[in-house]
């Protein structure tokens, strides 16, 4: 039995998405706000949380915190409505896990949730021939058969789980972004699936349009190159499919629904960039922050900088993600007692930047108020352990 934890102070989203999500193999647990959701943990074995954003209290970012915090095991799924795009954005950074417009609940809940659930729960052994691995490089190139995606994803978790240090949750964050980059190169890429059509294995339409495509020899030719290198410090993949490619001027932008894959893609790991033409993606992720390496940001996002108030100094922020700490290797290192190994990162999501604060020690303000994670704006003053930052962009 899974036992479903679904948060919202709004009792007609509440009995939704538990009529949605009645069936057999479920077992449902509400709760009205992050307090009454925080209780529900201690009573009950939760397996999943579903919680919405804007609730009294404590909202759904502050409840991602927490869950992170004490309960690291359980991945957690954002719905979101109109407006509260910055704050999903932000609970992405910060460890959930996927998210759900309010507005494609019907469409969506189902799925997704049994997506996450399938992903958690694949890959949980790993074998102990690869305690003695330092690394591995995989190549395969896939034909136009859906079945061989989660099975390459399943491969990703293991090679994770055994070479890696991350923990289940992160481990799932990066299964779900390879998995929904391998699905946009073979249903959007080669198969050439309009946005607007929505991939669900389960409706009968998605189904016959898929036969349709793959019964033509234009699209039956087309393979998806999958190449990824993992060792203990990063893990590296480059996906290339056959088709005509796409503008990814505006992948990664919550503007659209049909950005969904690509917001997870960008929110989940260190680096996404693609080729001019659109049919290449490479994503990277960092494990050792010790000797992070990342790929400067696109030209097309105006530089940002941090200037030290007390020594004038001012650090670039030329890159999509920026580690802060007093450890050898990050980025913008730091002296002080008050501030962590890695403290906190500052990111670039859909040309806007955003402070995620990775410890509970230490002092970290924006403009003199404590925050976990907050979106950065030109004049704001960073305060991490006993050095004051201005941000400008």
């Amino acid at each position: 039995m899974t036992n479903l934890l679904i948060v919202d102070d709004t009792d007609v989203d509440l009995m939704l998405m538990e009529g949605l999500l009645n069936a057999p193999g479920f077992t449902i647990v509400t709760a009205g706000d992050g307090f009454q959701a925080l209780e529900k943990i201690t009573e009950w074995s939760i397996d999943l949380i579903l919680t919405d954003l804007q609730m009294p209290r404590m909202d759904g970012l502050e409840l991602v915190h927490e869950v992170r915090k004490n309960h690291p095991d359980i991945p957690v799924i954002l719905t979101t409505g109109k407006g509260s795009e910055d704050i999903a954005e932000k609970a992405l950074l910060a460890g959930a896990s996927s998210y759900i417009p309010k507005s494609k609940l019907s469409a969506m809940l189902e799925s997704t949730v049994k997506e996450v659930l399938d992903l958690l729960s694949s890959a949980s052994v790993a074998d102990g021939l690869f305690d003695e691995s330092f690394g591995s490089r995989f190549q395969f190139e896939l034909k136009p058969d859906p079945t061989l995606i989660p099975k390459l994803v399943d491969l990703c978790q293991r090679m994770l789980h055994a070479l890696t240090p991350l923990d289940r949750i992160d481990r799932l964050r990066v299964a779900i972004a390879v998995d929904q980059a391998i699905q946009n190169s073979f249903y959007r890429g080669n198969l050439e699936i309009p946005p607007e059509q929505r991939i669900d294995l389960r409706d009968l339409s998605t189904i016959e349009l898929i036969e349709e495509r793959l019964a033509e020899e234009k699209y039956s030719k087309r393979r998806v190159n999958v190449g990824f290198n993992i060792n203990r410090r990063r893990f590296s993949i480059r996906i290339e499919d056959d088709g005509p490619g796409f503008d990814s001027s505006d992948a990664g932008n919550w503007d659209e629904t049909s950005n969904r894959g690509t917001v997870l893609m960008h929110s989940f790991m260190d680096t996404v960039s693609y080729n001019r033409k659109g049919n290449v993606v490479k994503m990277r992720f960092v494990f050792d922050k010790s000797e992070v390496d990342v790929e400067p940001v696109s030209s097309k996002n105006k530089l940002a900088t941090f200037t030290c108030l007390s020594t004038e100094k001012v650090y670039a922020l030329d890159k999509p993600k920026l580690v802060i700490g007093s450890r050898e290797g990050c980025h913008i290192k730091l002296k002080s007692d008050q501030v962590a190994a890695l403290h906190c990162t500052v990111t670039s999501i859909s040309k806007k930047w955003s402070l995620v604060v990775l410890t509970q020690r230490g002092v970290t303000k924006l403009n003199h108020s404590t925050v976990m994670s907050a979106t950065l704006t030109p004049g704001d003053i960073v305060t991490i352990g006993d050095h004051e930052f201005a941000f400008d962009a």
